[in-house]
């Protein structure tokens, strides 16, 4: 069993890749402490292509809930239900592959919600503003995670 963090999102549409940027930053931390880090952006087949049955995920995207941007929603890999069809803007995705291919795994879906989504290689204003908490967030709830599930 290995422990992966999956950074996925599209950095040419603003705010959708803030997974990426988050993943950007803690790479360096999560390979210290023998963590792989992958960034999968909007390449779902690749995401799924590393990960073995045992593993360990925190998967990193960016989500619209109606929540103030920059809040952080963690999710149980397991309780995650899709509502809707099985199209998504990729075509589908990283979780969809995941039960398709009957891969074992336990872990968490980080989401970050978003202000908006529209052809920009930069984010928001107001999450850039907000990208250091954010991250910081993110590395404390990765540690206590692992601690909580003696990782």
């Amino acid at each position: 069993m290995a422990v992966k963090v999956i950074s996925i999102g599209n950095i040419l549409m603003g705010d959708d890749g803030v997974g990426i940027r988050v993943g950007e930053r803690i790479k360096d931390y999560l390979e210290n402490r023998n963590i792989e880090f992958i960034t999968g952006e909007t390449d779902f087949q690749y995401c799924a292509s590393k990960i073995q049955p045992g593993d360990f995920l925190f998967i990193l995207d960016a989500a619209i809930t109606g929540r103030e941007p920059g809040d952080i929603t963690v999710i149980p890999i397991e309780n995650y239900i899709y509502k809707g069809n099985l199209y998504s803007q990729h075509g589908c995705s990283l979780i969809t592959l995941i039960n398709l291919y009957k891969k074992e795994v336990k872990g968490y879906i980080i989401a970050i919600e978003v202000e908006e989504i529209k052809f920009s290689l930069e984010l928001s204003s107001l999450l850039q503003s907000k990208l250091n908490n954010i991250t910081k967030e993110i590395i404390e709830i990765i540690k206590e995670v692992l601690k909580c599930n003696n990782l």
